[in-house]
């Protein structure tokens, strides 16, 4: 006959490693997804007539989760920006256009809004914003802001000029467009993927703005992410990158995509305050 020797302390160390990868799930299910940062970035650019504060955002897979979405309007009432830069992905495969569309409303009203398209908006569901931009013009009266498809937009009062390109993961995208304007102006370049740039557009900008990665939403997946989409710049996959005169943010995004999940990429907005110089 055996007998089983009682170890009580060892029965507990294997109940909680049973336990850990179960909290750990939860915590990148339920509380980090919840939990959206702000990154500030402090520029000096002496060509600006007055201060100026941007926001930028990407990959919001709407509906957004309740924490995010409070955290995010409060802290665009707190800010109150001069621009708003969303760089695309802002609807999902399954919320319906029209919720995405009123959300994007609200947005608008803390600031002049600038859009560009991602991959989840241009798709062949009637439910993207692609296939609603397409319906009668009535219809467009109620898309916020300013969409840009391979346009240019000059904000002569700000002092900016934006180039929104399409989404190239789509082959969307036309580079023709990459004409940035002569000082004073400061130029700005918004994309949801910029993984196709080279080294003579980048530093045609001053500031660049892109997504797409969602940062891997789990950061050991963060060098293995060309592998599963060759639409991200493994040296760029999220971060600020100052590329000589050029400062590259490519955000780790809003909202989640195929898993509800992030572990060590906490969702996040971007705030660039410009400053002008100061005179001596």
């Amino acid at each position: 006959m055996f007998r089983i020797i009682s170890n009580k302390p060892l029965r507990l160390f294997v109940a909680a490693c049973g336990l850990f990868p179960v909290l750990v799930l939860l915590y990148a299910w339920k509380i980090e997804p919840d939990f959206m940062v702000v990154r500030t970035v402090d520029a000096t650019v002496p060509s600006l007539a007055k201060n100026r504060t941007i926001v930028f955002m990407a990959d919001l897979h709407l509906p957004m989760r309740k924490g995010v979405e409070q955290k995010l309007f409060r802290e665009l009432g707190r800010i109150r920006p001069d621009l708003i830069l969303i760089g695309g992905d802002f609807s999902s495969y399954h919320a319906p256009t029209q919720y995405s569309i009123d959300k994007l409303n609200e947005i608008a009203r803390y600031g002049k809004t600038v859009m560009v398209l991602g991959n989840t908006d241009i798709c062949r569901s009637r439910q993207c914003i692609y296939c609603f931009l397409r319906y009668p013009q009535d219809r467009l009266a109620t898309i916020p802001g300013s969409i840009l498809r391979n346009q240019v937009l000059d904000l002569p009062d700000l002092g900016f000029r934006i180039v929104g390109l399409d989404d190239p993961v789509t082959k969307l995208d036309d580079t023709l467009v990459l004409q940035p304007a002569p000082p004073p102006w400061y130029n700005i370049l918004l994309l949801h993927s910029g993984y196709k740039l080279t080294a003579n557009q980048i530093h045609r900008f001053d500031l660049i703005c892109s997504g797409h990665t969602h940062g891997g939403q789990v950061f050991f997946a963060r060098p293995f992410l060309h592998r599963f989409d060759p639409a991200v710049d493994q040296q760029h996959v999220s971060g600020v990158f100052h590329l000589d005169k050029t400062v590259m943010a490519v955000t780790s995004g809003v909202g989640e995509s195929f898993l509800p999940i992030r572990f060590g990429v906490p969702p996040e907005i971007m705030v660039f305050h410009l400053s002008k110089a100061i005179s001596r």
